[in-house]
């Protein structure tokens, strides 16, 4: 065979290998979409953990501990404003579910990987 031939020869493998590393690749990226599209369909919205009535002050710093994390914890999830006061705050959060802490996003995000690295795992396995 000539050396011509030869490294054709040689790009033809490399391309196989390339197409089947491809396609293992693309089934893992695929396998872990999904997966990931079954766990954020099972992501429970906030439920209002506060009673139904109006929300207090002392509700308020029990979840968050004082006006600036709960109003930091509420810009983020729903850009209000408002003139800065407990009473403005108060007003303004009416009718809305409290927004997840970032320990509680933390803990959700720890959960989430290691769904996918269990998933992963038992994909590499079989």
């Amino acid at each position: 065979m000539s050396r011509f031939g030869k490294l054709i020869e040689n790009l033809e493998e490399l391309d196989q290998k390339d197409i089947k590393n491809s396609a293992q690749v693309y089934a893992v990226a695929a396998t872990l979409s999904t997966r990931l599209q079954e766990v954020l369909d099972g992501f429970d919205p906030p439920q209002k953990s506060l009673n139904q009535g109006a929300i207090t002050k002392e509700e308020i710093v029990r979840l968050y501990g004082n006006l600036n994390k709960a109003n930091q914890a509420y810009q983020q999830a729903y850009g209000l404003k408002y003139q800065r006061s407990w009473h403005n705050f108060l007003k303004a959060i009416q009718g809305l579910n409290p927004p997840i802490t970032l320990e509680q996003r933390v803990e959700k995000l720890e959960e989430t990987v290691k769904l996918l690295l269990s998933t992963l795992s038992k994909m590499d396995k079989g």
